[in-house]
């Protein structure tokens, strides 16, 4: 399959426009905020966003030939609460150029609000999918991700005698067999400040994939499936039997709640490793240790399906929507829209294109081609359920839910939750597949 066949509730866009030469640039960060160097004459550009750190300053690499090109001035601000910051942003009418959401529903809510610039004519899809697609007529998408990763030692699994599951059954017996040699099979933790549960969410929507498949996952996150249903309900339970087991998560739930979700995995690179495996997305590979080969010392497998047959795969991403139709925020939308966009970012690491033309030999992280060859080979793919279910769930009470499960075990409080919340009168439309 091509990456242009990911389904979510409003499909993806595919664009070719003309290429830009990408370079790379390193900017010194003062907290999250980055900026260029143009003169102060230079129109300026405000992008927010969730990139802090060393992505900010990858995603500044990525700009630069625009600046370059036209002379603009992109101010980048990231934020590590962005659900949160920009809904308040928004209710304040303090709105950014640009936003860079990796939440596609927080488009569709800002698109209600009509605070939202429809995306300039240069880019517009056309016919290429039919209906009503919301997403396609106001963003571009920017970065893909894989989900449904298993992180895990090739070392540490052969000194023990361990191999990689084929099938979810497997790899329940290989977490028994792990507990048994008083190793903790799992590194997880979700902590993400305003977002916290986002990780748990994601677990849910891998298990709901895998046990009832494509079918039944499109339905319940269009929101034609209640939460309270036995199909779903026992997707947390097969969560809770990895949360909740004494043993099979290192630290238990204390540090699953309370440790940054890209921290994890610390355990897994001490000696002797204290967590054998950790579900997580592309995106968590430049937090791997300096120093740590792939695939010597670091692999990663998909989380299996209840068959040996390959497994779907749970994307996400981050799409670009403009609160601002200037002429110079209309060129860098179109920009985006360019598989050229993410060359300098590709070129350090840590990116991976959503675009079929990309130029693969560009990546400069091994991992990052693999996983581009992953999502490519999957039977069928996903987008992240709770980034397209309404806000007010995706990045509300579903992520609340997950906080509560984990810390009680309560079922029937958290799925109640996410039900009583859900505006039915709004769902989001269907897919269709390709």
């Amino acid at each position: 399959m091509s990456i242009s066949d990911i389904r979510m509730h409003e499909p993806m866009p595919r664009r070719r426009v003309s290429r830009f030469l990408a370079a790379g640039i390193m900017c010194s960060l003062l907290a999250t905020s980055c900026s260029s160097s143009q003169p102060d004459d230079q129109p300026v550009i405000e992008v927010f966003g969730p990139y802090r750190g060393d992505d900010a300053v990858k995603f500044a690499a990525s700009f630069k030939p625009f600046e370059d090109e036209y002379g603009y001035d992109v101010r980048y601000v990231g934020t590590g609460s962005f659900a949160h910051d920009i809904q308040n942003r928004i209710t304040e009418a303090d709105y950014p150029d640009i936003g860079i959401f990796p939440q596609p529903a927080l488009i569709l809510d800002a698109v209600s609000k009509g605070v939202l610039a429809p995306l300039p004519d240069s880019i517009a899809l056309g016919t290429e999918h039919s209906g009503d697609d919301v997403l396609t007529s106001f963003s571009v998408w920017f970065r893909a991700a894989a989900k449904s990763l298993v992180w895990y030692q090739p070392g540490v699994f052969d000194e023990n005698g361990y191999g990689t599951p084929q099938t979810w059954d497997e790899l329940m017996v290989l977490s028994e067999r792990m507990v048994a040699d008083g190793v903790a099979p799992w590194c997880l933790s979700i902590e993400s400040f305003s977002s916290t549960g986002w990780v748990g969410t994601d677990w849910i929507e891998d298990i709901v994939l895998r046990e009832q498949g494509k079918t039944f996952y499109d339905e319940w996150v269009g929101g034609e499936i209640l939460f309270d249903s036995a199909e779903v309900r026992h997707a947390f339970g097969t969560f809770g039997s990895v949360v909740h087991r004494v043993g099979t998560v290192v630290g238990g739930t204390n540090r699953i709640l309370n440790t940054p979700w890209a921290d994890a995995a610390s355990p897994m690179f001490e000696d002797p490793s204290r967590c054998m495996m950790h579900r997580q997305a592309s995106f968590w590979s430049p937090d791997i240790p300096e120093g740590t080969a792939f695939p010597e010392d670091i692999d990663f497998f998909v989380l299996p399906g209840l068959t040996d047959a390959p497994a779907p795969v749970l994307v996400g991403g981050e799409l670009a929507a403009a609160f601002t139709d200037r002429p110079e925020v209309a060129a860098f939308m179109e920009y985006l829209a360019t598989p050229a966009a993410g060359e300098g970012w590709a070129e350090l690491g840590g990116f991976i294109s959503p675009h079929e033309d990309f130029n693969v030999s560009l990546y400069g992280s091994a991992i990052d081609k693999i996983v581009g060859q992953v999502i490519e080979d999957a039977p069928y793919v996903r987008f992240d359920g709770s980034d397209t279910m309404p806000a007010v769930v995706g990045t509300g009470t579903f992520w609340d839910a997950m906080l509560i499960y984990i810390r009680s075990g309560d079922i029937n409080q958290a799925i109640a939750l996410v039900d009583d919340s859900w505006p039915r009168i709004t769902q989001l439309p269907g897919t269709t597949d390709g």
